[in-house]
């Protein structure tokens, strides 16, 4: 989560989990490439309206190099629509152009929502957006946890590697029985630190009588607001035009 106060940031949790579902329907129900790119380019413009450097981003390299990846395949063996140029036993047509756009697009676009609506989603309130829902609690509760303790445990995994590496061990030596000896020895100190706080995260829940009750209190209640209500209209809209789009093309 990063904090901020844009649009995105101040829209309901759950208004934003509705529209990453229409997002990505909508990525995997067209079939044309040019919307795919159109979604991919609103969605870089979106990273600096929410206060994110994309290139900042965790894993954003590797899901753009993978994306280069999927498009190249399809450059390289679809051969549909007029020849573009032939270069040795490669031919590129217009078709596997078309075709490497759409799957990398589509790729991109997912990945991309993804990312904005996980930077401009405080977990808590979504927790509690869910719970007021009909989530029961302790779910959410287990959501938030899960989402507090992925920077502690990815933290605690960089001082394990640095301490291991001031030790003297080597991570480049390229051997199957090496690697695996590495993992159990990289993943043993990760093991025995999750399952303190484990125990006492469960002491601390018992101390405070964590599910006694069927209703809980929250510190802090996020409600609706006008900005939601002109989100869901649009979002409204976006879905009504995406069914007529696809009955008609069904029709045809």
């Amino acid at each position: 989560y990063h904090p901020g106060n844009s649009v995105l940031h101040r829209l309901h949790p759950l208004v934003k989990v509705a529209w990453l579902l229409f997002g990505t329907l909508f990525a995997f129900a067209v079939r044309s490439p040019w919307p795919v790119v159109v979604t991919v380019i609103l969605l870089l413009l979106a990273f600096p309206l929410v206060g994110v450097r994309l290139g900042r981003v965790g894993g954003t390299r590797l899901f753009i190099t993978t994306a280069l990846f999927l498009g190249l395949l399809q450059v390289i063996f679809v051969h549909n629509g007029a020849t573009l140029f032939q270069l040795g036993p490669l031919t590129v047509t217009s078709g596997g152009v078309e075709a490497g756009l759409y799957v990398a697009g589509r790729f991109l676009s997912v990945v991309f929502l993804s990312y904005l609506f996980v930077l401009t989603t405080e977990p808590n309130d979504l927790a509690y957006a869910l719970m007021r829902a009909g989530v029961p609690y302790r779910y959410g509760f287990a959501l938030i946890t899960a989402l507090r303790l992925v920077p502690t445990f990815e933290q605690e995994g960089q001082i394990v590697y640095n301490a291991q590496l001031a030790r003297g061990v080597r991570y480049d030596v390229k051997s199957p029985r090496r690697f695996l000896r590495l993992a159990r020895q990289f993943f043993l100190p990760l093991l025995v630190s999750a399952l303190g706080k484990v125990d006492a995260l469960a002491v601390s829940m018992e101390g405070r009588c964590f599910g006694k009750y069927p209703t809980r209190t929250f510190l802090r209640e996020v409600r609706p607001t006008w900005r939601d209500g002109v989100a869901t209209g649009i979002l409204v809209a976006g879905v009504m035009t995406m069914g007529y789009w696809i009955l008609a093309m069904g029709g045809t």
